[in-house]
């Protein structure tokens, strides 16, 4: 396993070992649990952001089928 230092306010240190206490979790293990929850949300928000992107464009698309079909039906009704 890898080891990485940071940088730490004092406030952030504090809570820090006060939430890990709390969940009798190490601090490390913490640490962990947060970064790999905060990718989870990341992925989460950019397929949320690609589906609906995918939803806009069928949308659209069937809205432009729907005009053309509307189109059609009239062909044969012009001038009567």
């Amino acid at each position: 396993m890898k080891t990485i230092t940071i940088k730490a306010s004092d406030d952030f240190a504090r809570n820090l070992v006060d939430l890990a206490g709390q969940l009798h979790l190490s601090k490390s293990e913490l640490i962990r649990q947060a970064v790999e929850r905060f990718r989870q949300q990341q992925e989460e928000t950019l397929l949320k952001k690609k589906m609906q992107a995918a939803a806009q464009k069928v949308r659209s698309q069937t809205l432009d089928e729907l005009d053309d079909w509307d189109e059609t039906l009239q062909d044969g009704l012009k001038g009567l």
